[in-house]
């Protein structure tokens, strides 16, 4: 999954919610740039100038250049709604849940970046490394959520790499197809293909 989170799930403060539209700007000029230049050619010096931030805070909020691209905000909501769909559902079904009702609706309302994200991460190899970290992160994430709500733990780290597995496979799809479905659309056809896997 492409992610990275701010470390809160409850409502951002002010400051926060300050720091998050400056990094979604700086975001924007970056992809932009990258999508247009190239990814190697682009400095985080030329992305901050752009953004009118310095690059110490580039640095300060991202921490690498790969994280201006695979970073966002999500993990903390879809693991809350994870650990909610748990109380009905069986695992991949909640994930599958948390992630279509989240991650589609963002997806879809913000298609241009969201897709210039993607297919940066998906051709680059440096990026699809970062972005294969954070999986790792959100994975184990997944297996506490699980375990929390009683599943042992070999079956709750299955449980996750299997769906971070579909997640990754949705998101792969949409962006080879340029974006030409919904990708609550392919999360939902992802996770239901594999019928053994959510019931």
């Amino acid at each position: 999954m492409i992610v990275t989170t701010l470390n809160r799930a409850t409502a951002p403060t002010l400051r926060e919610r300050k720091r998050l539209q400056a990094m979604k700007r700086v975001q924007r000029e970056a992809v932009a740039r990258f999508t247009d230049r190239g990814f190697d050619v682009v400095t985080v010096e030329e992305v901050a100038a752009a953004a009118e931030v310095s690059p110490m805070s580039v640095y300060r909020w991202f921490g690498t250049k790969e994280a201006l691209v695979v970073w966002d905000e999500f993990d903390p909501p879809i693991l809350a709604a994870v650990a909610d769909g748990l109380r009905d559902h069986a695992p991949l079904v909640a994930v599958r849940d948390a992630v279509v009702g989240l991650l589609g609706e963002v997806y879809d309302r913000e298609r241009g970046i969201s897709l210039q994200r993607a297919q940066l991460i998906f051709r680059e190899p440096a990026l699809m490394a970062a972005a294969e970290r954070n999986t790792r992160v959100l994975r184990a994430a997944l297996v506490e959520v699980f375990r929390s709500a009683g599943m042992p733990t070999g079956d709750a780290r299955v449980a996750a790499a299997v769906a971070a597995a579909l997640l990754d496979v949705a998101i792969d799809a949409w962006q080879r197809d340029d974006g030409r479905r919904p990708l609550a659309d392919l999360l939902t056809e992802t996770f239901t293909t594999h019928g053994e896997l959510v019931a």
